[in-house]
C-alpha cells in the first residue's frame, strides 16, 4: 500500500513519488480546503472572496501541473524504443466543469464525471463557471439554468465567448417556474450542443458528453483538413 503524503514535511526516504503528482494532489488538499472556507459564506463577504481566489488559483496551478506532466511523457515517447509500447496517459476523456446550484447533485455529477476518467471541476453558481471557464478552458461545460447570481442562459452566453470551441449541455428542472421546455429550447438556441430535463440517470448525462465531445472532435478534425 502505497504511504500517503505527509503535509507536515519531506516524504520518507524510500519512497519515489513524483513531484508534479505529488504538487498535484497538494492542489486538491487546496482546493478540497477552499471550498470548505467557502461553505457557508457568502461570495462577497471576506471569507467567500478568499475561497474563490483560492479556487482560481489552485484551477490555475493545476493546469500548470498537467501541462508539466504532459511534457514529460512527451519526454518519455520521444525516448522510447520504436517498437516499444507507450502507455495511453490516463484520465483522457476530457476536462468537464459541472455548474449546479444544488450540492448534493453537484458533488454527484462531479463524482461520476471523475469516476468516467474525465478531469472534473465544479461551480455554484454561473459567476464562479465563468471565470473558471476562463482558468481552466474545459472541453465541456454541464450547466444548470435557474441558478443564483448568474443563471444559467447568461453563463453560456459568457462561457462560449470565453471558450468558443467548449461544448455545452444544458440541465434543467424548471426551478420554481416549472419552464423545463422552455428554459432548455432557450439554451439549445444560444449553441448549447445538448439538453436534458432532471431527473435523469447518470449514465444518460456521461453518454451524451461522450458524443457532445466525439462530434465536436470531429468537426475540429474536418476544419483542419479543409484548411
Amino acid at each position: 500500500m502505497p504511504k500517503p503524503t505527509s503535509l507536515d514535511g519531506p516524504a520518507p526516504a524510500e519512497t519515489t513519488l513524483d513531484p508534479t503528482q505529488e504538487l498535484k494532489d497538494l492542489l486538491g488538499v487546496l482546493t478540497g480546503v477552499c471550498e470548505a472556507l467557502g461553505e457557508g459564506h457568502a461570495p462577497r463577504s471576506e471569507a467567500g472572496e478568499v475561497a474563490h481566489i483560492g479556487l482560481s488559483a489552485a484551477a490555475r496551478a493545476t493546469q500548470i501541473v498537467a501541462r508539466l506532466q504532459d511534457a514529460g511523457r512527451e519526454r518519455e515517447a520521444r525516448s522510447a524504443p520504436v517498437l516499444g509500447l507507450v502507455p495511453a496517459p490516463a484520465g483522457q476523456a476530457g476536462v468537464v466543469l459541472i455548474v449546479d446550484d444544488e450540492p448534493d447533485l453537484l458533488k454527484l455529477m462531479t463524482a461520476a464525471f471523475a469516476r468516467a476518467g474525465f478531469k472534473a471541476y465544479s461551480a455554484r453558481n454561473g459567476r464562479m463557471a465563468v471565470q473558471l471557464v476562463k482558468a481552466v478552458t474545459p472541453d465541456l461545460m454541464v450547466t444548470d439554468i435557474v441558478m443564483p447570481e448568474k443563471e444559467g442562459i447568461a453563463t453560456i452566453i459568457e462561457a462560449k465567448a470565453a471558450a468558443p470551441d467548449m461544448g455545452i449541455i444544458a440541465i434543467s428542472g424548471g426551478g420554481a417556474y416549472g419552464r423545463t421546455s422552455n428554459f432548455l429550447q432557450w439554451a439549445e438556441e444560444l449553441g448549447a450542443e445538448r439538453v436534458m430535463a432532471k431527473p435523469f440517470p447518470m449514465s444518460q448525462l456521461l453518454d451524451a458528453a461522450r458524443d457532445v465531445l466525439a462530434r465536436r472532435g470531429r468537426s475540429n478534425a474536418d476544419r483542419e483538413v479543409a484548411g
